[in-house]
């Protein structure tokens, strides 16, 4: 397809141009005079393009490049003569290996994305240097080496610097020190960085410093104590660091701090306990983390630890807290449950409370002086026998709480544990074990319920009849009950008139009885307008499909059809 090139012809007022995809264009206009903002998508050959970039083009401020075939290098007359140039993103063009000319600097550009590019090795070191940077965002460069930010100022406008996904980067420039404007610093699946240069001096604006993925980083900055600013710090995955350097004076602005699958790290910072605006705090898969010393944290708000081993106390003096996490504890020790059971008995702000995959966890205490608990979750704490004071008895205590999630427990139990009546609950969520053959028939009394989630009650064959006392449900699940075949009656699913979403997996035996014609069930739930996500197992077979009845007018999926 040949484009215009008489510039009568051309479009003297145009701002914005995109193209995508035109594989077959071989010429285009190279008289643009308005044009400011230029996105090429998806070409076969960069050579129509060259004359839109040419040195006519003099007006650009946003240039976006994505998958150009062919593409080594940006045109040096295009960066020459955009004086303006603020924003240029180039994205998954595999040929390229080159951005600009050494020395080339850029003086408008504000941001710089690159993304996708693995044959770039370096940047040019003038395309660093322009005075106005805020932005610079590399990924998915596999073989960059380099970053030249300089050493004389460094990037004096440098806002947020994003690197993720360069294996061949060794280290960050030095010049990183004297970004004195920087606020938000990523570094995120670097496997060769092995420290992060920022010196005593701190870096006074910064704000948010997250590493990930770098497995060589055997140490955080010494700096970091100096970094006064900083409000939130995450290290992820960082298999060789062996302490935060957060020094007794602690960091007044840190709020959020997120430390997860670090198999080194032995212990918690000694100047956490004086960062007083930390409001959260996440400590995850860090096996040697034998102590939380945090007590004097008034300010903290939401506390999550997953899966320490070694935890031996949990901290108490919360009195603030809102949310508590508790993922994957295994300790044995009789010292942790009670320093658990005194910890919770003063946490009388708590809104949240999650305990999770505790194998080990034999009780939990009274709930009764939570008072402000709105969510309660007891998933996969396959030790308890019964659930604690304030669930299980009558109590007008958890008089806010809207949503309970819980079971399994001991396999032993032939019933599940007692549960109070709750009437001002909204969701339920109940998963069984193989023994249990009926639901708790307190839940026909929640008459304020919303949302019921039935997993795992191999032995239940029917659900229950006062199913359709539950006047208020809007969405059941049944999820992975292999025996039961039969909902409640045609006239008690009538009866509730709200639900409109009705979700069935891994029940084969209720599965094949609700398909149309020669289902039994389908006069049941035909009437449902959204019988969501009808699946198959990946363990079933799928032959033909069912006839797909009128009644289902929002949505059918079905999944893993082997």
């Amino acid at each position: 397809m040949e484009a215009p090139t008489n510039r009568l012809r051309v479009f003297p007022c145009l701002e914005e141009l995109f193209l995508r995809g035109c594989d077959k264009l071989t010429s285009a206009p190279s008289h643009f005079p308005s044009l400011q903002n230029l996105t090429i998508w998806q070409m076969d050959s960069w050579m129509p393009i060259a004359s839109i970039v040419s040195s006519q083009l003099t007006t650009l401020i946003h240039l976006e490049i994505k998958r150009i075939k062919g593409l080594t290098s940006v045109p040096e007359g295009m960066l020459k003569a955009n004086k303006n140039l603020a924003h240029l993103n180039i994205y998954n063009c595999s040929e390229l290996t080159c951005i600009a000319p050494q020395g080339l600097v850029v003086e408008s550009l504000q941001s710089l994305r690159i993304r996708g590019c693995p044959k770039l090795r370096y940047l040019p070191d003038g395309l660093l240097h322009s005075l106005s940077l805020e932005n610079l965002t590399i990924g998915d460069c596999e073989n960059l080496e380099s970053i030249p930010i300089p050493e004389n100022g460094g990037l004096p406008s440098l806002r947020t610097l994003r690197i993720n996904g360069c294996p061949q980067l060794s280290s960050l420039p030095e010049g990183l020190q004297y970004c004195t404007s920087l606020r938000d610093l990523i570094i995120q699946e670097c496997s060769k960085i092995t420290c992060i240069p920022i010196t005593s001096k701190g870096l006074l604006s910064l704000r948010e410093l997250t590493v990930e993925d770098c497995p060589e980083l055997s140490s955080l900055p010494s700096g970091l104590g100096y970094c006064t600013s900083l409000q939130t710090l995450a290290i992820q995955r960082c298999s060789k660091i062996t302490c935060i350097p957060i020094a007794s004076k602690g960091l007044p602005s840190l709020r959020q701090l997120w430390v997860s699958n670090c198999p080194e790290l032995s212990s918690l910072p000694s100047g956490l306990g004086y960062c007083t605006s930390l409001q959260e705090l996440s400590i995850e898969e860090c096996q040697k983390v034998t102590s939380i010393s945090i007590d004097s944290l008034i300010s903290l708000r939401s506390l999550t630890i997953g899966n320490v081993e070694c935890l031996s106390t949990l901290p108490v003096g919360f009195t603030s807290l809102r949310k508590l996490t508790i993922v994957g504890c295994k300790s044995k020790s009789p010292q942790f449950e009670l320093r658990f059971c005194a910890s919770l008995q003063i946490l009388a702000s708590l809104q949240d409370l999650s305990i999770i995959n505790c194998p080990n966890l034999e009780t939990i205490p009274s709930l009764d002086k939570l008072t402000s608990l709105r969510s309660l979750e007891i998933p996969r704490c396959f030790g308890l026998k019964c659930l604690p004071s304030g669930v299980a008895s009558s109590s007008h205590c958890l008089s806010r709480l809207k949503t309970l999630c819980i079971g399994p427990f001991w396999a032993e139990l032939d019933s599940f544990p007692t549960i109070q009546v709750i009437p001002q609950l909204e969701s339920l969520s109940l998963t069984g074990w193989p023994k249990l053959k009926s639901l708790p028939e307190q839940i026909q009394h929640f008459t304020s319920l919303t949302t019921l989630w039935v997993e795992s009650f191999d032995g239940l064959e029917a659900v229950p009849e006062w199913l359709g006392n539950l006047a208020s449900l809007e969405s059941l699940w049944i999820d992975d009950c292999k025996n039961v075949m039969y909902l409640p009656s045609v006239e008690a699913m009538h009866r509730l008139t709200k639900l409109n979403t009705l979700r069935i997996s891994g029940c084969p035996l209720l599965k094949e009885n609700c398909v149309e014609e020669s289902g039994p069930e389908w006069p049941k739930i035909y009437h449902i307008p959204n019988l969501y996500r009808l699946v198959r197992r990946e363990s079933e077979s799928i032959k033909k499909c069912p006839p797909i009845a009128k009644g289902i007018n929002s949505s059918l999926l079905i999944e893993i059809c082997k």
